[in-house]
């Protein structure tokens, strides 16, 4: 924060300006976050984010809701080249967002919310999904298109509104006219999603995603998509076809799913990470949750081809709420992801928010702090530190169901609220001397992270 000695007559006080917000993901991209790009070609517009020495980059396209249709390397051409890790053929098959609703699952009973009391008359097929927001589009092959996209150096930030895979999903029969539909074709769900992407490692791109539920519809709990994972299969890329988990054993995906040539594995990993490489190990994709996940679900069709994998994250979006996770995409062969998987697991650092004092708060007795934190693998610790030098220890632990319905699947949810009290006398400098609070969460593998900070006053 900014200081200015001049502010008070006592020049031992240093009166404090208001300082600057803090950001929220717990590891630094200013070092390895390269330049934008914009490109197109084929009737598409995609952006494109370089890492900082020019070597890797990673590209969404606006037509497809933002989703993610290239990583890999740039050979000095713009757009999408061979090294491709992503599949991209259609507007399914990026990396991208979908979510469910276990009320709402499949048409002929989404409409009246009764698919897990009364079943569906439609059948299971994917033609007949309930409500199923998807960000790269709908099964009538229309993209879901985005809203605004903000790129800057080191981060490229999309928010779109996803259409519903099946345009008929609300019908109370079966039609599947929806498609040649013009009401029905492009119709848009009730949230929206913000992707936010950034370099932080080399090899490593974190993605944020916030959805936020336009309506005040509750969708319960279910296995959602954030994100899956669609890798090249040989289509116009290497063929990354071998799912590896964390510990480099390969996993068959051989369990049938109906006998339509569709096969799919759910599995653990050691770590909450997993990669599709290529038969040699030697290039592939890999994808590491960050709440710490361990559970993936992967599907496979050979003939198609196609590959996708996913963590199995359980989730719900409450009507009018926001809900984000942050996921990493790692590239490279078995060996690279592996080690960059795991700098990655040991250097997350807690994130979280200071929520009182407010900014610019008056405390003329007694500082009441709180707040919460979270973090991959765990808290050990929580502290204030008043104008740099006070340390307050702050009491960890209190119940914090909201946090973790925002924040799904961290370790120690709901318990993840942080309190405490400071007394004020003792502090220098007249009322319109501003002082500074600082939150230093230390988490359980020892990384120490300023996660807030706000300013305040001695003012009655």
């Amino acid at each position: 924060a900014d200081a200015d000695a001049d502010a008070d007559a006592d020049t031992s006080v240093i009166c404090y300006d208001a300082p600057s917000p803090i950001e929220d993901a717990p590891l630094p991209y200013d070092a390895y976050g390269g330049r934008t790009e914009t490109t197109t070609h084929d009737g598409f517009t995609d952006h494109y984010l370089y890492d900082g020495d020019d070597y890797l980059k990673i590209g969404i396209r606006e037509e497809w809701g933002g989703s993610i249709i290239f990583f890999g390397l740039h050979d000095g051409s713009e757009g999408t080249n061979a090294s491709n890790t992503i599949d991209a053929n259609d507007t399914g098959r990026e990396v991208q967002v979908a979510l469910y609703d276990p009320d709402r699952l499949m048409q002929g009973c989404a409409h009246d919310a009764s698919c897990r009391t009364g079943g569906t008359s439609c059948g299971e097929s994917i033609t007949y999904l309930g409500w199923n927001p998807v960000q790269g589009g709908n099964r009538c092959n229309n993209g879901s298109g985005i809203d605004s996209v903000h790129m800057s150096t080191g981060e490229l930030t999309i928010t779109t509104r996803p259409f519903q895979w099946n345009p008929n999903w609300d019908n109370s029969g079966c039609s599947s006219a929806g498609c040649t539909d013009a009401t029905l074709a492009h119709r848009t769900a009730d949230i929206r999603l913000t992707q936010t992407i950034r370099f932080v490692h080399p090899h490593v791109v974190e993605l944020t995603y916030s959805i936020d539920n336009l309506s005040g519809i509750d969708h319960a709990a279910t296995y959602q998509e954030l994100p899956t994972l669609y890798a090249a299969n040989g289509t116009g890329g290497p063929d990354l076809w071998r799912m590896l988990d964390a510990s480099g054993t390969h996993i068959p995906i051989d369990t049938d799913a109906g006998g339509d040539g569709w096969y799919y594995e759910n599995f653990s990993s050691s770590a909450p990470w997993v990669t599709l490489q290529n038969t040699a190990h030697d290039y592939g994709v890999g994808i590491l949750q960050e709440n710490g996940i361990t559970e993936f679900q992967a599907w496979q069709d050979r003939s198609v081809p196609f590959n996708n994998v996913r963590s199995l994250f359980e989730f719900g979006l409450p009507g009018f709420a926001t809900v984000t996770g942050r996921a990493y995409l790692l590239i490279g062969g078995f060996g690279t992801i592996s080690t960059e998987a795991n700098w990655t697991l040991n250097n997350l650092a807690p994130f979280g928010e200071l929520e009182a004092p407010t900014p610019e708060a008056s405390a003329p007795h007694t500082l009441n702090i709180e707040g919460w934190a979270l973090d991959n693998r765990g808290i050990a610790s929580i502290e204030a530190i008043v104008d740099e030098f006070t340390t307050v220890p702050l009491a960890y632990g209190a119940p914090r169901s909201d946090v973790c319905i925002e924040w799904p699947g961290y370790p120690g949810c709901g318990g993840v609220g942080f309190s405490g009290s400071f007394n004020t006398s003792g502090l220098g400098g007249g009322p319109d001397c501003g002082h500074l609070i600082e939150i230093v969460a230390t988490d359980t593998d020892g990384n120490r992270r300023t996660i807030d900070q706000q300013r305040f006053f001695k003012r009655p």
